[in-house]
C-alpha cells in the first residue's frame, strides 16, 4: 500500500483523488487538527503491538472530520458499554467515500456534542483530550481500507508538515548466539546467515528533546546490493495478528524485545564486506550507516 503498494483505490474519495499505489500520493484528507503536531508515527513498536495509526498533539483543541463522512459509531467515556475497547476512550468512527474509514481517539469526555448523522470537515467531533490509555493528551487518528483489508499511514496523505530533520541511525549490530555483536569499521565475523539489528528512528523537528518517532521506512544493504527493506505504509491481519502489509513481518519480525529495529538477514562470506542501513521518513529525508567488516572462517 502507499507509495510501495500494489493496488489502487478506483476514483478513491471522487474529486480528491486518491491513489494507494505508484508515485507520489494526492493530499487527499485534511488536517482533522489546527496544530498539526505528530507525536506517534505508523508501525511504531508499542511493546506488544504496532501503533495502527499516528499520534497528534498541540494542546486542548477541535478536532474535525478529515473528510465528508456518515457516523458508524462514536462512544463518550463514562458510559458502560463493558464491550468496547476501552484503550481508545472517548473516539468517533466515520465512513467515507471508496469504503474508508477513519477514527478519532482519546477526545476529551463531554465534548463529542449532539449526534449527527452525517459530518463534515467544518463539523467538530470533539475536542483532544486524554481518555483511555494514553500517557498525555493527543489525538490517536487511523485510516482504514475495508475493501483492501488495511490499515494506512495517514501521513501518506495528509498535506506534508515541513520536516528537515533526518532520521537517525546510531547503531548496528550482529546476533551471533545469544549475542549482539556491535559493528563498527574493522569488526572481524564468521561466515554464514546473520541477523542485523539497528537503533535507527526519526525524530521530532518541534522539541530540543530528543522524542523517538519511528520511520518510514529502512532498507538493508550488503556489498551495494539491497537484501532486505522495510516500509511502514500499511498493516493487515493474517491469522489473527497484525503484519506489515508490504513484507507479511509480525511486530516480533520487525522490533525486538530491546526495541531494536530488525533490519533482515544477510549471507556472509570469506573477505571484506559492506554493510549499509539506510532509513528516511516521509519527507525525504535519509541517513544512511555503512560499516565495513572483516569475514573470517
Amino acid at each position: 500500500m502507499g507509495r510501495s503498494g500494489s493496488r489502487m483505490l478506483s476514483a478513491a474519495f471522487a474529486a480528491f483523488s486518491l491513489t494507494l499505489s505508484g508515485g507520489a500520493p494526492a493530499h487527499a484528507l485534511d488536517w482533522p487538527v489546527a496544530a498539526r503536531i505528530v507525536t506517534g508515527t505508523f508501525g511504531e513498536d508499542r511493546g506488544d503491538h504496532f501503533h495502527n495509526g499516528i499520534d497528534i498533539g498541540g494542546g486542548s483543541q477541535d478536532v474535525h472530520a478529515v473528510l465528508s463522512g456518515e457516523l458508524v459509531f462514536r462512544y463518550d467515556e463514562g458510559f458502560d458499554y463493558t464491550s468496547l475497547p476501552r484503550g481508545v476512550g472517548s473516539f468517533v468512527v466515520l465512513r467515507h467515500e471508496q469504503h474508508i474509514r477513519t477514527l478519532y481517539a482519546h477526545l476529551q469526555a463531554g465534548s463529542l456534542g449532539p449526534v449527527r448523522d452525517r459530518y463534515d470537515p467544518a463539523d467538530r467531533l470533539g475536542i483532544i483530550g486524554e481518555t483511555g490509555h494514553t500517557s498525555g493528551p493527543h489525538l490517536h487518528f487511523t485510516v482504514f481500507d475495508e475493501e483492501a483489508g488495511s490499515t494506512v499511514n495517514p501521513l501518506e496523505f495528509l498535506p506534508p508538515v515541513a520536516d528537515r530533520q533526518a532520521p537517525v541511525v546510531r547503531r548496528l549490530f550482529a546476533v551471533v548466539g545469544e549475542h549482539r555483536i556491535p559493528l563498527e569499521n574493522g569488526v572481524t565475523l564468521q561466515p554464514g546467515k546473520t541477523e542485523i539489528l539497528a537503533e535507527a528512528y526519526d525524530l521530532r523537528e518541534d522539541v530540543a528533546f530528543r522524542w523517538p518517532l519511528g520511520p518510514a521506512s529502512a532498507s538493508l544493504s550488503l556489498d551495494g546490493v539491497e537484501v532486505s527493506r522495510i516500509s511502514f505504509d500499511s498493516l493487515q491481519v493474517d491469522q489473527g495478528r497484525a503484519v506489515l502489509g508490504g513484507s507479511g513481518r509480525s511486530r516480533g519480525q520487525v522490533w525486538d524485545a530491546a526495541g531494536l529495529l530488525i533490519c533482515g538477514t544477510v549471507i556472509l562470506t570469506k573477505g571484506e564486506s559492506q554493510l549499509r542501513l539506510a532509513a528516511r521518513d516521509l519527507a525525504g529525508n535519509e541517513t544512511a550507516r555503512t560499516v565495513s567488516i572483516s569475514i573470517v572462517p
